[in-house]
């Protein structure tokens, strides 16, 4: 900006040596503009004149002249000028372009609070240069939103190059004077837009898809086309055609929840107002070559510096943005290199931007570019109605759906007279987000989901159930211990299967002790333990022939304690040939029983204890028992064994034949999001309220909800009543889905997810939304998406919690160095100095995943968003 000093300076040469009629005003943008009244002028060209005032201002930037003489200056208002104060805030490319330079811009998205917007939400798509395929993802992404069931109105604004009717295969049916050019040419004139139906075309009969055509290229529409002048359009009481074609289309007989309009590229006039003013999301397409970097940047701050037609007095509103790079190679290797330059550029542009509360307005990059590959099939076909497979558009479309406001699942606010209220639902749903050791037998009961994996690990055949902590194993071990036929070897301390003489940290340090005194291995003395924990559940079987001592009673006539158990294995394995009469002994009991009983193993993590000898002591034990397990267990018949063992520790251990054991496995690994879901709803499904608003809303006359376990709903109606809980989209287009969103977001590095996440997450959401309900009431689902979105803390800092209290202490050196690095993905080089067997467990509990860098070939590790949050890491997708 001009300094006032120069202003005077220049004012006063000017006066001096022309008279007194001037005038010297900054221009909003640079330098100044000058205005002359001065006879000298007589008999001059105006290039005479200009290069006259230049001579006396040499070093001043001036950007506009007035230079009249007094003759002239008769028929000119002062105020015409072209002095006065220029607003500063026009949706036009100079004052857009000139708001964008500042050093920091704060935002307001209509996403940023997981607002979404009354219909119709306009969206523009615009590449800087051509040849980006940019009419093309627009032409896409209106049938991929039509085919989700909204009514789509495209416009053609590439009113110099028009096309959009030929991609969508309706060209022929474009006649003269119909589309945009004559619409705006006689809003211009006439002040409205009149009989606009006449020019919309329905492109399909099945979804609700419409174009308004540019027009018909022809003599009069370049005629009328030059006569347009959107700069005009933005003056002080003039028409503005464009707003009124916008208002025209909202009130539309078809009511189009979207209109997607097509762009000119570049800096030419109209694309300034789409951009700049009428839009609410604007799509930005192009190819990351230097070319289009420094154009696309100021572009891109521009953007944010705007405000849209939704601004209010005190309540701006930003129009969101989003990236479309493309059309990039499709090779895998030269996909990511791209679209790593890309997120670069689109990092740096971005990084001005700043929220309400002063911190980087976008989060997470990847969930605004979206990287196009380059297909021969779209790039060579006539005709988008024709090409099948553009499954790369589905996310630009969700940007812009995810922005309509969705219905209103609860009605209007109102429950109807036989439905209960959101707050009745929301003050009797609980999720049980403790661990399953906690949960009461009756709570264990209502909320555990049967699943094909489930199943699996709960058939009598099945040896081994392997899982990660918090996906269930406890929960299958309790109820297979309700049984009566259940002998508990192993348990987790707190229940009441756990016994007074159950195995702990301290009994396995005694008996690692005193195998090695006798010289013996872990899997010969896991025989013995089986025995003697038979006895105490089935007091009639058979004692061993060869003890000297009476076994299985309490020393001092009271419970049996953990003291008689050691001192009954030192006496049977006092015996030279113990090892061998211990497994004839538990034949002789398996032949004994009429019955199968099943020889339950669990807590075989934490029940040895958490420090480095505790472990290795583990790694020996646990390999010893399946070694036991698999010499012994084809031996039996009725006697079944099922050890519950963590899925490193299964990684890490030795095992002869362990290929045999890993085909009688079963894996709890929740790779099914649908039966993820089953469990938030299972769960729900105990409030009687939520059970009678779900069934009033979805019973059908052929299926009824409340006469099938939800583990045999159709999928359709655990999607639909998973949108009544928590809401179909989350955050106005960012993350398109509640589902996949929580998908994501509770996902470890590994792509394994935990129940206990999924229901501490509702708990704390539940919590959240009743707060949030006193002051806001939200009808759309019973639970808010904000509510989720704000509750990942809390989950993330009880999933790190776990991982690094309760199960691998051990990671407390990478977890401080993850602090100090400070942000995901990073260069594995930065995890040097800490063990490279620490670096091994943590991919191997999905803390670390390691990804790929094109660019460089170094190798990276990120951090999935389960830890990131608690770790306070930020991520390297952040602007």
């Amino acid at each position: 900006m001009t300094q006032p000093d120069e202003i005077s300076l220049a004012e006063r040469k000017l006066r001096e040596a022309l008279g007194v009629q001037v005038w010297v005003n900054a221009d909003p943008f640079a330098g100044i503009r000058v205005a002359v009244i001065s006879a000298e002028f007589t008999g001059m060209t105006p290039r005479g004149r200009r290069e006259r005032v230049q001579a006396l201002l040499p070093d001043t930037n001036i950007v506009r002249y007035e230079l009249l003489t007094p003759e002239e200056a008769d028929f000119v208002e002062v105020g015409d000028l072209g002095l006065a104060p220029v607003p500063t805030d026009l949706p036009l490319w100079p004052e857009a372009l000139a708001s964008g330079q500042a050093d920091e811009i704060t935002v307001r998205f209509p996403s940023e609070d997981y607002n979404t917007l009354p219909s119709p939400v306009v969206s523009t798509f615009y590449s800087l240069r051509g040849g980006v395929g940019r009419s093309t993802a627009l032409a896409h992404a209106a049938r991929i939103i039509a085919g989700q069931g909204l009514t789509v109105l495209c416009i053609d604004m590439d009113l110099e190059a028009p096309g959009l009717a030929s991609l969508l295969d309706v060209e022929d049916r474009v006649t003269e004077g119909i589309g945009v050019v004559p619409l705006l040419a006689a809003a211009e004139m006439s002040g409205e837009i009149s009989a606009l139906d006449e020019h919309v075309l329905r492109i399909s009969e099945e979804t609700g898809l419409f174009l308004l055509p540019a027009g018909c290229p022809g003599a009069e529409y370049a005629r009328l086309l030059s006569h347009l002048d959107p700069t005009a359009w933005y003056g002080e009481d003039e028409i503005n055609p464009l707003r009124l074609l916008v208002e025209a289309a909202s009130g539309l007989a078809e009511r189009p929840d979207v209109i997607l309009i097509d762009s000119r590229t570049g800096i030419s006039p109209l694309a300034a107002p789409l951009l700049f003013d009428v839009s609410d999301i604007n799509v930005i397409a192009f190819y990351p070559h230097p070319q289009a970097r420094a154009g696309t940047r100021a572009l891109t701050r521009a953007l944010l510096a705007a405000k849209s037609r939704r601004s209010k007095e005190g309540d701006p509103c930003t129009p969101e943005v989003r990236f479309i790079v493309s059309p990039v190679p499709a090779t895998a290797e030269v996909r990511e290199l791209y679209a790593e330059r890309a997120q670069e550029w689109i990092r740096e542009w971005l990084s001005v931007a700043r929220n309400a509360a002063g911190g980087p307005a976008f989060e997470a990059l990847e969930e605004i570019v979206q990287v196009i590959s380059y297909h021969e099939a779209l790039a060579t076909s006539d005709s988008v109605m024709r090409v099948q497979g553009a499954d790369d558009f589905t996310v630009v479309a969700d940007w812009v759906s995810g922005l309509v406001e969705p219905r209103n699942v609860l009605g209007d606010g109102e429950s109807k007279p036989e439905e209960p209220s959101k707050e009745e639902v929301l003050a009797s749903l609980q999720f049980a987000g403790e661990t399953a050791e906690n949960q009461e037998l009756e709570e264990l009961h209502g909320t555990f989901l049967s699943t094909a994996d489930v199943d699996r690990a709960l058939a009598l055949d099945t040896l081994l159930v392997i899982g990660r902590k918090g996906t269930g194993k406890t929960a299958v071990f309790r109820r297979l211990a309700e049984a009566s036929t259940a002998i508990v070897v192993t348990g987790p301390p707190g229940l009441n299967t756990h016994q007074s003489w159950t195995p702990d940290a301290d009994v396995y340090t005694v008996l690692e002790s005193d195998l090695r005194h006798r010289g013996l291995e872990w899997r010969q003395v896991w025989p013995v333990l089986v025995g003697l924990a038979v006895v105490q559940h089935l007091p009639g079987v058979p004692r061993p022939g060869w003890a000297r001592e009476e076994i299985g009673v309490a020393a001092a006539g009271g419970d049996y304690l953990k003291t008689d158990l050691l001192k009954d294995v030192q006496t049977l394995l006092s015996d030279p040939q113990a090892p061998l009469l211990a497994g004839e002994w538990l034949q002789e009991i398996d032949r004994s029983l009429d019955t199968d009983h099943v020889l339950l193993f669990d807590a075989l993590d934490t029940g040895f204890g958490n420090s480095d000898n505790d472990r290795r002591r583990r790694t020996d034990g646990v390999a010893g028992l399946l070694t036991a397990v698999g010499a012994l267990g084809p031996q039996l018949s009725r006697l079944r064994f099922k050890v519950l063992l963590r899925e490193d520790i299964w990684r890490e251990v030795r095992v002869p034949n362990k290929s045999h054991l890993s085909a009688r496995s079963a894996r709890l690994s929740w790779s099914n999001k649908t039966d993820y879901l089953r469990i938030a709803i299972k769960q729900a499904w105990r409030s009687e309220p939520f059970r009678k608003l779900v069934t009033i809303r979805l019973n059908k006359p052929d299926f009824r909800l409340e006469d099938t376990p939800v583990e045999y709903w159709p999928e359709e109606f655990v999607r639909n009543t998973w949108i009544i809980l928590a809401s179909e989209r989350v955050s106005g287009g960012r993350t398109a889905y509640t589902d996949n969103w929580i998908w994501s977001r509770l996902a470890d590095a590994n792509g394994d997810h935990a129940p206990r996440a999924l229901a501490q997450m509702l708990t704390a959401a539940v919590e959240l939304e009743r707060g949030f309900e006193a002051g806001n009431r939200y009808s759309r689902s019973i639970i808010r998406p904000r509510a989720l979105v704000e509750s990942l803390d809390e989950v993330s800092e009880s999933a790190l919690d776990a991982l690094q209290r309760d199960e691998f202490p051990e990671l407390d050196p990478l977890l401080d160095r993850l602090r100090e690095i400070g942000s995901t993905p990073f260069a594995a080089e930065q995890m040097e100095g800490t063990s490279p067997e620490l670096v091994r467990l943590a991919r191997d509990v999905g803390l670390l995943e390691e990804v790929s860098n094109a660019r460089d070939k170094t190798g990276r590790y990120r951090v999935p968003e389960m830890y990131r949050k608690a770790l306070t890491m930020g991520r390297k997708g952040q602007a």
